[in-house]
């Protein structure tokens, strides 16, 4: 009988163990990594930092050389500030993966990210949409996510 109640005890109890924070380099996804670190270390939870990027044509419907180099330029500033993220989980002493997903709508492939992942918790901020018109026709990244993700959602 107590070896049922430890078990139901460990599941009440269960925290989270792998944090994703979508990141875009904006003050609100260097918010939510904060967040996430401030709540990793005090769970011993791992954190992966994903950022969405997409290949934009130059020229409307095809590709270019120059758009490709514009993209290729782009994941390097993206690498750079992943490993900047990656130092200060070091220095907080935090488990930290990052990944750099491209092309697709960012709400699937975070929501791909975490299901394949096993995220217990993902943590985002909003951003302000602006117009009346805007709130209507265009839903956010963390709308999408929250109408349709399979873990909790903390968003700041």
């Amino acid at each position: 009988m107590s070896c049922i109640n430890d078990r139901r005890r460990k599941e009440m109890t269960k925290t989270f163990e792998h944090i994703l924070v979508p990141y875009n380099g904006a003050t609100g996804s260097e918010k939510a990594f904060r967040k996430a670190i401030s709540l990793a270390h005090s769970i011993q939870a791992k954190i992966t930092v994903l950022t969405c990027l997409e290949e934009r044509p130059t020229f409307g419907f095809f590709k270019t050389k120059t758009s490709k180099r514009e993209f290729e330029k782009e994941c390097k500033i993206v690498e750079k500030q992943h490993l900047q993220l990656e130092k200060f989980a070091k220095k907080h002493d935090i488990s930290y993966g990052s990944k750099i997903v491209k092309n697709g709508l960012a709400s699937i492939k975070i929501l791909e990210f975490a299901e394949r992942h096993n995220v217990d918790l993902i943590i985002m901020t909003r951003t302000k949409i602006s117009s009346h018109y805007e709130k209507q026709h265009y839903h956010s990244t963390v709308e999408n996510v929250f109408r349709n993700a399979h873990c909790p959602i903390l968003i700041l």
